[in-house]
């Protein structure tokens, strides 16, 4: 096995230079006093860097809402979000369904603002906060989304304004995807380390874009490794597990995979490694094996495993959970469309917007 380098420690000497060129490459002569920013984000140190930016562009910090997601809070750094004035929310952990939670959760930020707010920007991971303005009919300037996830959310959404397709862009797909990969199997690798398993075999369930990227670097570093999609022709996903006995199942999909009724199909005399790679803690059903408020602990019930508490392995409450460097182009994704909305004015526009070439082409060449 290969060893897994440290590649999650926060790097204090980045300036994070190409977020400094696109933001300059928009004007900031614009009145954003009566603009708010209501957001859905990790709270990372890229983020607190973009967020440093758009308020350097206009943004009153005063009038920026951010909504942390349960797993992926690094308390540092939301502390250093609110010492700028930004209204900063963490919920507790209460051990349910993040997306009951979390649905609630943006409910309370939409009740939390003023009804005569006309002038909001929602920046959202996961679609969730932007479902919730829609269904209220809430004025909205435009949305930026980032997720695949929630991108295929949102294809069922009807909005009364335009949102920002992060999610689907280039430079997400073809630079993020195989970052994100990278980041999956070196926390796989160091969770089969500690975990004493020899040689175990491995099944991916979702081969999209970040599932396929850690089904080859699985394969590449001589893991015995199969992958899984209905979008492929497989079926039964029940009946492929009892046939394999995989030690580790990689769920990738962004939906749920197996239920609590489906572990009794599943023999008891083989261990059954579970791990998420997509947003929540959806694709197995942990919640009901959970005994504290615990975040990033592994969940066991009778032969199964719930590795970091069925939340994606990739956030584990670092204050940046890879390099700055490789997340800085998603941030520019971000912040660049909030920008490049504001700038052209994308609010009379409707349904799902591209993210401008131009802004893709100044972040892939870079």
């Amino acid at each position: 096995m290969v060893p897994v380098a440290n590649k999650t420690t926060s790097n204090t000497d980045y300036s994070y230079p190409l977020l400094d060129k696109v933001f300059s490459s928009y004007s900031n002569s614009h009145n954003l006093s009566g603009t708010y920013l209501v957001a859905c984000q990790h709270l990372l140190e890229p983020q607190l860097e973009m967020f440093k930016r758009l308020i350097a562009f206009g943004f009153k910090p005063q009038n920026i809402l951010i909504l942390g997601k349960i797993y992926s809070v690094n308390k540092d750094i939301a502390n250093e979000l609110k010492a700028l004035g930004i209204d900063v929310r963490t919920p507790a952990f209460s051990g349910k369904s993040f997306d009951v939670e979390h649905r609630q959760n943006c409910i309370g930020i939409l009740n939390s603002l003023p009804t005569n707010i006309e002038n909001v920007i929602i920046l959202d991971d996961g679609a969730e906060l932007i479902k919730v303005f829609a269904e209220s009919h809430r004025k909205v300037l435009f949305a930026v989304e980032q997720t695949s996830s929630g991108f295929r959310k949102l294809e069922n959404t009807v909005s009364d304004f335009p949102i920002v397709n992060v999610a689907r862009s280039a430079v997400k797909l073809i630079q993020e995807s195989p970052i994100i990969a990278r980041i999956c199997f070196e926390r796989i690798a160091h969770y089969i380390q500690g975990s004493n398993l020899e040689r175990p075999s491995v099944l991916v369930v979702g081969l999209g874009p970040i599932g396929e990227a850690i089904f080859e670097i699985l394969k590449q570093n001589k893991f015995i490794v199969e992958g899984f999609d209905i979008k492929h022709g497989h079926s039964d996903l029940i009946s492929k597990i009892k046939e394999l006995q995989p030690d580790i199942v990689v769920g990738a999909t962004g939906s749920n995979i197996i239920s609590e009724k489906d572990l009794e199909f599943l023999t008891s005399d083989h261990t059954f490694h579970f791990i998420s790679v997509s947003s929540s803690d959806r694709e197995f059903p942990v919640t009901s094996f959970r005994k504290d408020d615990t975040i990033h602990a592994d969940i066991s019930y009778k032969n199964f495993v719930f590795v970091n508490n069925g939340f994606p392995i990739t956030f584990k409450g670092n204050r940046i959970e890879s390099t700055p460097i490789e997340m800085e182009k998603t941030m520019c994704l971000l912040g660049g469309s909030i920008v490049y909305g504001v700038e052209n004015n994308i609010s009379s526009m409707e349904g799902l917007v591209e993210v401008p070439l131009e802004l893709q082409e100044m972040i892939s060449t870079f």
